[in-house]
């Protein structure tokens, strides 16, 4: 006999026989293995909110016994919310993205959904289902790709110096200490920050980088620390998590740290101090698990002395110290890196089996390489579509001494910024007109190509 039917009989004051009291009470356990088999957090409360059942996630997320979760004030745990005026009166179903639920003595960040039940039209109580905020921002960084793809074996070097330090930063990897990564631009600092990271015990949390340089000045604390609802004009209603929260569970890349404001400086340390954060306008500190990797192509002990970058930050951050040599002082590996491109654009462009030729190969190990590996591949990347055989010489892109410098030029007068905004544009042809793969296929971040974009006034949608 269905449920319904019984809800009817109980209805009608009819009497029941032993036979519908047993499929009453079969109901109830089937309801129970139901909801313990939802992987979220499901309560039940009434409208005096009382709770009248829980799932076994909500004992979990709670850490409570379910004594203790029976007797929980839930006007104290929900006091943010109207739950009488809006569940209850106005039979609204409420959700918030971003809520923290004060849980006896501890406090539960979680993404909450509340839904009004109604029976005969009467509200007879409400369903919440919790999920935790950090499992919820596991999966959102896992869609928006916040994830480290490199690994160690992507390192491409015969150099002494570099495999002993691809052999540091695997053992240092292990541990959850800092680590700074120094280098020009173009030696690979985010690439080694994401080895690091899937060579760690939180290969499976988030990793998230952060481009110091790329953030207005103006929105480097939100974008850090997060802001709560109503904080400042603009403000996100629910708040916002800052990429700290965003890289809990796992790690924080902060790219070109050298850039941060000197007055967001102490902020920033305080945070790796003490492993918390307060959001904009928030009134709690959030406890973190995070680690930190920086990198900067700047020298920050230069940057001490103009007393633009603390002392304090930078012994905070420089526990470990990765020095990335520049490609013209490895330059045994200029023609292995160059070939490694090489066959990446072989094997994207099936049939193609394009190949340097003696005097491009030549060519390539007396540049000097002022942009490093970044500079290198989008060379190669030039040479290979503007060829028109298999052949890759140095017709097309020609290599030219002048005033002691080594620019490349397609025709008279092309300098190297007519090479990076042809480069530019070339990739996002390829792509057509997506920025993000085309800074993938350049080898930048988001931000620099951008930034590029609007430098050079290129028309993504005009390519």
């Amino acid at each position: 006999m269905e449920v319904k039917m019984l809800m009817e009989k109980l209805k009608n004051g009819d009497v029941l026989t032993q036979e519908m009291r047993y499929e009453i009470v079969d109901s109830y356990k089937l309801m129970d293995v139901a909801l313990d088999s939802i992987l979220n957090g499901l309560m039940i409360i009434d409208t005096e909110l009382s709770v009248k059942k829980f799932n076994h996630k909500i004992s979990e997320l709670f850490q409570m016994s379910e004594e203790d979760i029976l007797r929980l004030d839930m006007s104290y745990v929900l006091k943010d919310l109207d739950v009488v005026e809006n569940i209850f009166i106005n039979k609204r179903k409420f959700s918030c993205s971003d809520i923290t639920l004060f849980i006896g003595s501890h406090k539960i960040d979680c993404f909450l959904d509340i839904t009004p039940v109604a029976f005969n039209e009467k509200v007879m109580g409400a369903v919440l289902v919790i999920r935790e905020s950090k499992q919820v921002r596991k999966e959102i960084n896992k869609l928006a790709g916040f994830r480290a793809n490199y690994t160690f074996d992507k390192i491409i070097t015969k150099n002494k110096t570099m495999l002993e330090l691809i052999n540091t930063a695997k053992r240092i990897s292990k541990t959850n200490c800092s680590v700074l990564i120094e280098g020009e631009s173009g030696t690979g600092k985010e690439l080694f920050a994401q080895s690091i990271h899937n060579e760690s015990q939180r290969r499976n949390g988030p990793f998230i980088a952060i481009n110091c340089a790329a953030i207005p000045k103006e929105l480097v604390e939100s974008e850090f620390f997060g802001y709560e609802t109503g904080s400042f004009t603009g403000a996100v209603k629910g708040g916002m998590p800052g990429k700290f929260e965003l890289a809990n569970g796992g790690t924080l890349f902060l790219d070109e740290i050298g850039e941060i404001p000197i007055e967001m400086q102490p902020k920033l340390l305080r945070v790796l101090d003490e492993n918390k954060v307060m959001r904009i306008g928030g009134n709690y500190e959030r406890k973190l698990d995070v680690r930190i990797i920086a990198a900067t192509n700047r020298n920050l002990l230069n940057e001490m002395s103009k007393d633009a970058f603390r002392q304090d930050l930078y012994f905070r951050l420089n526990v470990i110290n990765l020095r990335l040599l520049p490609l013209k002082r490895r330059r045994e590996d200029i023609l292995v890196l160059g070939q490694y491109f090489l066959q990446q654009l072989n094997q994207e462009n099936s049939g193609a089996n394009k190949y340097f030729t003696e005097k491009f190969a030549a060519k390539l190990q007396e540049y000097k390489w002022e942009g490093n590996v970044r500079e290198l591949k989008n060379i190669v990347q030039r040479g290979y579509y503007m060829s028109m055989g298999d052949q890759i010489d140095d017709i097309e892109v020609l290599v030219k001494e002048k005033d002691d410098k080594v620019v490349y030029c397609e025709s008279e007068g092309e300098t190297l910024k007519d090479l990076e905004k042809n480069s530019i544009e070339h990739a996002l042809l390829l792509n057509k007109g997506n920025a993000v793969k085309a800074a993938e296929d350049l080898s930048i971040s988001k931000a620099t190509i951008y930034r590029k974009i609007k430098a050079y006034d290129i028309n993504v949608h005009s390519v």
